[in-house]
């Protein structure tokens, strides 16, 4: 059973700064920029097997399980470490649930920058080994709470008077990581989907992806939005803030197989996804584990739970208010396969 919250309640809300064109045009071109020489372009695919769970829709795959760091992540760090590079900054400390570090690591070997990544203990050996691999330092916090792990990143930065680089709150990120992906799409598809389902946790992807295809579309700020964001309803913050009216910074999150997907939403990027996607779509953790074991039987893609997260309300059966009226295309957007074996194996 999904359940869905409706964004943009009470008419337009304030984004706080939006990207320019130019800004815009910078991240549709992210491919072709020399820092970016192995990302590799969006693999987006037909899987008419699953048109019959979204209404009759035809459905796509938009896959980044096999990306240079086996996440979309990668995308957001080069573009927001490219341009602090040129603006002078050798050094950077993130936090991360595990593949925004492994994306910041990538960047920061390839544009000579120093990084330092915070993770908390539940952060999969997968991940941590990612993150090692590309040469930056990595720091275990003792906690399975990401935003304690997020207080210890913050404190590093300040003290060091290092710049902090959000995997959700930072206007590059969201860009790199969103934005340019959105505009792959549209490009493999020939314009903006009716629709688009992708992971949610601190909400960068699904501005990011609603900023591209807006602009792809040629849609105004008033009109019909495109991009859902999946939660679990093992931390459902995105979803509560938008029942409330205000963001949940902190979430005291259940053991959850979405781990990517842990914790609150700061303020500023509640109102920036709250303006810019549709809505938010929980659903359960088995849910989210039937996803991964369809991933990888049907699909033959290894996603993991936070990836496996936006195909979960497909396989339930997505609900009116995504598909519409008519038939059309939706996109699901599977952002990781950095999973390790042993929980692969343990799905059964």
């Amino acid at each position: 059973m999904t359940r869905v919250v409706l964004a943009g309640r009470g008419g337009p809300q304030p984004e706080g700064r939006l990207p320019t064109d130019a800004e815009l045009d910078e991240a549709s071109a992210l491919g072709s920029r020399p820092y970016a020489r192995d990302l590799s372009p969006v693999s987006v695919r037909r899987e008419p097997s699953l048109d019959a769970r979204a209404g009759g829709a035809r459905v796509w795959i938009a896959d980044e399980t096999k990306q240079v760091t086996g996440s979309f992540k990668v995308r957001g760090a080069l573009f927001a470490l490219s341009r602090l590079a040129a603006r002078g900054s050798r050094e950077v400390v993130v936090v991360s649930a595990g593949n925004h570090g492994a994306g910041v690591s990538f960047a920061a070997r390839a544009l000579g920058v120093r990084a330092t990544v915070y993770v908390p203990e539940t952060a999969p050996e997968k991940k941590r080994d990612r993150i090692r691999a590309h040469g930056a330092e990595i720091v275990v916090v003792p906690t399975k709470s990401y935003d304690e792990a997020e207080s210890f990143a913050l404190a590093a930065a300040r003290e060091r008077g290092a710049p902090f680089l959000s995997p959700y709150d930072d206007h590059d990120v969201v860009l790199g990581n969103g934005a340019s992906l959105g505009f792959e799409i549209a490009r493999a598809l020939g314009g903006a989907p009716a629709a688009l389902v992708a992971p949610f946790g601190g909400g960068g992807l699904a501005t990011g992806l609603a900023w591209a295809l807006r602009r792809v579309a040629g849609d105004g700020p008033s009109a019909a939005r495109r991009v859902w964001g999946a939660q679990s309803e093992a931390s459902p913050a995105m979803a509560e803030s938008l029942a409330r009216g205000e963001a949940f910074t902190s979430w005291a999150s259940a053991e959850t197989v979405a781990e990517g997907l842990e914790g609150g939403i700061s303020a500023p990027a509640f109102e920036r996804a709250r303006a810019a996607v549709a809505g938010v779509v929980v659903v359960s953790e088995e849910a989210i584990v039937r996803a991964m074991r369809h991933a990888v039987r049907e699909l033959g893609v290894v996603a993991e739970g936070s990836a496996a997260a936006a195909l979960a309300p497909l396989l339930e059966g997505l609900p009116p208010e995504i598909t519409g009226a008519a038939p059309a295309d939706v996109v699901v957007v599977l952002t990781g396969g950095n999973v390790d074996p042993a929980r692969l194996a343990a799905l059964g």
